[in-house]
């Protein structure tokens, strides 16, 4: 399952069930972002816990006698959101707590967490109302330290296996500091976005890439200034040497310019030069690259408006409606202001509502 497809079940499992949602992937896919990103999409908090760095004594509460009833009673944990917290505003009333990495917390903290996965409760404290659980994991295979969990704690998830694809990395870079030079890389070379080596061929000189390592790749190359030796090493250390060679021969030998998305926002005549040569090329999946970079960059100013409509009228017919589609999908609050103030995209809306099955912006 895609991300964007994952982060909708999580949505619906966290408005309509108590179900526990276990998104399960490959390292640096995203899970954490995913559930990040689903509570800032709620509109509720987040609050997520590394278990493994917390003990079974730890969930349970610290233990207070009650001298006068002759019991003893334990105090609920400041970093659950317990109904005693949000009373105390520690928690906001309504949010998504999440245990990263479950399969790697040990077995006798595990079996503490049973009551609580299960019953949203643990040694008397419950948590409050508002609060729904998800937890994450890597799969249980050779290339990750990870414990089995059984059945009986399985069977208290919905497992939701995410997979890396390239259109989701996109739309995730599109919206955090853009490289171009990496996106236009990936796009020539997706099967680099995510390699999966054996448990025995991984160590720290010879990594192999993720999707959260280009991250750290494009946030390397858009803030430092490194001679391309230095910089090679880095990202030699982020995504590998055999990734990293392919990249850097790539930068060497690319034969296209890919204008930026603020020259084309703000002085298209400019940009139009090297838009047309990507199409002359038949460098279509870099036209691409550049509509969902266009789709998040623009904003509520006449400048870009003007620009705009020049841009999606020169656009060959098929990526005009990609471009309406992805207004549609990523900013529809924005598709209506883009129909009153561009005319060329309000001409072309009619065929896009028309895919999308709706009839009005």
């Amino acid at each position: 399952m895609r991300i964007h497809e994952a982060k909708e079940c999580v949505k619906q499992l966290f408005l309509h069930t108590d179900s526990v949602s276990a998104l399960v992937s490959e390292r640096g896919v995203g899970k954490t972002s995913a559930y990040r990103q689903c509570a800032e999409e709620l509109g509720v908090g987040y609050h997520g816990l590394y278990g493994a760095a917390l003990e079974g004594p730890d969930f349970m509460g610290l233990p207070d006698k009650d001298r006068e009833s002759g019991l003893t009673r334990y105090l609920a944990p400041q970093f659950l959101p317990t109904k005693q917290a949000v009373d105390a505003g520690l928690f906001p009333p309504r949010g998504l707590l999440v245990l990263e990495e479950i399969n790697r917390i040990p077995s006798d903290t595990t079996s503490v967490l049973y009551p609580l996965l299960l019953e949203r409760r643990i040694n008397g404290h419950a948590l409050a109302e508002g609060w729904r659980i998800g937890v994450t994991m890597n799969p249980d295979t050779m290339n990750y330290s990870v414990n089995t969990l059984d059945d009986a704690m399985l069977d208290r998830f919905v497992v939701i296996e995410v997979t890396a694809h390239l259109d989701d990395y996109l739309d995730y870079s599109w919206n955090h500091e853009p490289n171009d030079e990496v996106l236009t890389f990936l796009k020539t070379s997706p099967d680099l976005l995510l390699v999966v080596k054996k448990a025995s061929d991984s160590t720290a000189t010879t990594k192999a890439p993720t999707p959260r390592a280009w991250t750290k790749v494009q946030e390397l190359l858009n803030r430092c200034t490194l001679p391309d030796n230095l910089l090679r090493e880095l990202v030699s250390g982020l995504v590998g040497p055999q990734a990293a060679a392919s990249f850097f021969g790539f930068r060497q030998t690319k034969d296209v310019r890919i204008p930026a998305t603020d020259l084309i926002l703000t002085k298209f005549s400019e940009a139009e030069p090297d838009l047309t040569a990507l199409v002359d090329r038949g460098r279509l999946d870099l036209l691409g690259l550049v509509v969902g970079k266009v789709v998040w960059a623009f904003r509520d100013d006449p400048v870009h408006f003007e620009n705009l409509d020049r841009f999606v009228g020169w656009l060959p017919e098929e990526f005009r409606v990609l471009f309406l589609q992805k207004v549609a999908r990523q900013r529809p609050d924005e598709f209506a202001l883009l129909a009153s103030r561009v005319p060329t995209f309000a001409a072309a809306g009619e065929v896009v509502l028309g895919t999308l099955g709706t009839s009005s912006p």
